[in-house]
């Protein structure tokens, strides 16, 4: 891998200058990939293709200031199962223009501005024109000393006014051949970084329930009750998630999802003992038909959820409508 070499101290660069043209984007991807992050990138055809990287160790951050012609770079499902590190990154955008789409949601990015974005979860980046990013690479360990849960602040852009100002001002102080002659230990210097990380966040404050997210998977639950080996990971598979989204949304919802699916089983079993057309299903069948794999389970569920057992509640109803 060609490098142009330790331009100081823990100061390191890599550029596709002294790359053949042709073989400029496979030997980015390649050094993305090993020095940075694992990404997928794309670039127009016939682009002449130009980028550099300069790395610089900030204690447990990693400074990463790049600077690209126009590319698209996505962090895919497969990239993510064949890493072995779980990061954040905090990219102020320098010069350019940049899209940035995760969980659904989008951020456009100006100059001057940054966003934190998820690397355990997949992107996409979009950079239609030349850009020059700095990029900090936070262990996810490490930032929950400051962040609790950071994947909740996925995709937050802090633009101007208050903390963010502060945050992104301290990022635009950062240069890539400065670095080493900072007041301060590059490790402190870090750790000032997510403190004002944090400021910028704010409180930590429950996030609002994404009503139809919650309806869609309720719909799904539904569909799938009478499926006893239904799990949070085959739930998020149909809903293109990840199971920790999927988790999230439960939980602004002041719900989990084992809570809604016992719910709604429980709800339908109470339909099918009230139905008279099914007057004479044994309670083991209606267990069974509403993904309870243990009647007596199921019937302890009921009698906890409604105050009579399935055979009790059936004939204080059918016999009401008869």
């Amino acid at each position: 891998m060609p490098v142009t070499g330790t331009l100081d101290a823990g100061r390191r660069r890599w550029t596709t200058e002294e790359v053949e043209p042709r073989r400029a984007l496979a030997y980015w991807t390649d050094t993305v990939c090993d020095r940075f992050l694992a990404l997928d990138i794309e670039t127009p055809p016939r682009s002449g293709f130009r980028a550099t990287l300069d790395q610089v160790d900030l204690g447990a951050a990693t400074a990463n200031f790049i600077r690209a012609t126009s590319q698209t770079v996505r962090r895919t499902r497969a990239r993510i199962a064949r890493s072995d590190e779980s990061m954040f990154v905090l990219m102020q955008l320098r010069t350019g223009h940049v899209q940035l789409r995760q969980q659904g949601r989008m951020a456009v990015v100006a100059p001057g501005e940054s966003v934190l974005i998820n690397a355990t979860e997949p992107y996409e980046l979009n950079c239609p024109v030349p850009t020059s990013v700095l990029a900090l690479r936070l262990p996810h360990a490490w930032l929950t000393h400051w962040l609790p849960d950071p994947g909740r602040h996925a995709v937050r852009k802090f633009e101007s006014g208050g903390w963010s100002s502060a945050l992104n001002a301290a990022l635009a102080s950062l240069e890539a051949d400065s670095c080493d002659t900072l007041a301060l230990p590059q490790g402190t210097v870090a750790d000032q970084l997510a403190a004002l990380l944090t400021l910028a966040i704010g409180r930590d404050t429950p996030p609002a329930p994404d009503h139809r997210l919650i309806s869609a998977l309720r719909q799904t639950l539904r569909e799938e009750l009478h499926n006893p080996a239904l799990t949070p990971l085959t739930l998020a598979a149909r809903h293109q998630m990840s199971k920790r989204r999927l988790h999230y949304a439960f939980a602004a919802a002041q719900t989990t999802f084992t809570e809604q699916l016992v719910q709604l089983r429980l709800e339908h079993a109470r339909s099918l003992l009230a139905d008279p057309h099914h007057a004479t299903l044994p309670v083991a069948e209606v267990a069974a038909r509403c993904g309870f794999l243990d009647p007596s389970h199921f019937a302890r569920r009921f009698r906890r959820q409604y105050g009579q057992s399935p055979l009790a509640f059936r004939a204080s109803v059918i016999g009401r409508k008869h």
